[in-house]
């Protein structure tokens, strides 16, 4: 679906801090700043490999950017498609230059060869899909690196995929590299996916499709086989530090935490610092469960301080939401490690992270010790405690309790 054919999109602009500071700051309409030449910050090797690629005459015609969402698939996507369409730069350069017409078109999402296809809730007819991806291009517009998840089943459906075919079945314009972004290709109808694979197997001339997928496993071996794949990796900690820091005011120690418990996943980050501005439940669940995490990732004699600070102060409500929500999963913990049933996992929007955890819950002795450790800690803090002390001394208990059982 081309994205000129979509409402009028909002204006923006790439916005380069580094040329900020010299005194050339581009146009800046939509709150958002992000250059094309920033994604090699935060996506290092995939972004030399596609540069390279450029520069030697060899880009493929289909690219598989996979890895867990929320670490750029689709800022990636945008920043490689200003470089296959920039007039300001040659091939000698490894990045577009931000500011000719057609980098400033993709940036807002407007460019007569960039076609966006996404993952829809069910529809019943064009125009209602057209509005559908609207919405979820304002997103991306305001924040590409947001995850974009719904409630609701989200399909990439067959009229669609069709409908896309039909365009690229054209002449391109002269000059121009069409570029077509199937988002979250795991949830790609089978049906949508086969009308792909013809594209695939006969590529339109000027024309490079990039597929993006968390779960490449669940494509079409053929679609696999007939892709370059190209892994996104974690995200440096200083990038998202950064990437916090300015664009969302983060204090620079908090954005450093929250960048350490992404696990260098910023659309993580950025769900933890959404989740505290508008205390949203989800948002709140997912910094419970990423703390949880800290205990047995984060080695450092801080990890504890690292609880705290990102609990609200003496927010009594928060520390029990936590505290409860740590009860749960160290069951579901114990009842895995004992049992090896799946279905029984209550968290199971954490069922991943639940099963790889399981084994240091083996001995009941620990989990006793930790059960008890967080219970007592709940009575402490409804007995008007201060509430840093007794979370701090909980982390150590549990810690030294999961120490003992290895």
């Amino acid at each position: 679906m081309p994205v000129r054919n979509l409402e009028p999109p909002i204006r923006a602009a790439w916005f380069d801090l580094n040329s900020a500071k010299a005194g050339k700051r581009s146009i800046r309409q939509n709150g958002y700043g992000l250059t094309p030449s920033e994604i090699g910050r935060y996506q290092p090797k995939p972004w030399s490999i596609l540069t390279r690629s450029y520069a030697a005459n060899r880009v493929a015609s289909t690219y598989l950017f996979w890895g867990r969402e929320g670490l750029g698939h689709w800022p990636l996507a945008l920043s490689f498609a200003a470089l296959l369409n920039c007039r300001g730069s040659d091939k000698s350069k490894d990045k577009p230059c931000g500011e000719c017409d057609p980098c400033r078109q993709i940036g807002a999402l407007g460019f007569a060869g960039l076609h966006i296809i996404v993952p829809i809730t069910s529809h019943k007819n064009m125009n209602e899909a057209i509005d559908l991806t609207n919405e979820i291009l304002d997103e991306k517009r305001k924040e590409p690196f947001r995850i974009i998840s719904s409630a609701a089943q989200t399909t990439i459906p067959i009229d669609l995929a069709r409908e896309t075919r039909g365009r690229l079945a054209l002449k391109a314009e002269p000059g121009i590299r069409r570029v077509v972004l199937f988002y979250q290709m795991e949830k790609m109808l089978h049906a949508s996916a086969d009308a792909l694979l013809k594209m695939i197997e006969e590529p339109p001339l000027d024309t490079t499709l990039i597929l993006t997928t968390a779960s490449p496993d669940m494509l079409l071996p053929t679609i696999q086989s007939r892709a370059q794949k190209i892994r996104l990796d974690r995200i440096p900690d200083e990038a998202i530090q950064h990437y916090l820091i300015e664009r969302y005011h983060q204090e620079e120690g908090k954005a450093l935490r929250l960048a350490r418990l992404s696990e260098g996943n910023l659309g993580v980050a950025l769900d933890m610092v959404e989740g505290e501005s508008d205390g949203d439940e989800l948002s709140q669940r997912a910094i419970g469960f990423l703390l949880f995490k800290s205990m047995f990732l984060d080695s450092s004699p801080t990890a504890a301080s690292h609880v705290v600070e990102l609990l609200a102060g003496n927010d009594r409500s928060q520390a029990e939401d936590m505290l409860r929500l740590w009860q749960s999963l160290i069951r579901d913990c114990a009842h895995y490690a004992a049992t090896g049933d799946t279905e029984q996992i209550v968290n199971s929007d954490f069922r991943p992270d639940i099963i790889a955890f399981a084994r240091r819950f083996e001995r009941t002795e620990a989990v006793s010790t930790i059960t008890a450790a967080i219970k007592n800690t709940l009575a402490d803090i409804r007995l008007n405690v201060h509430i840093p002390t007794a979370i701090v001394a909980l982390v150590l208990k549990v810690r030294e309790a999961i120490g003992a059982a290895r």
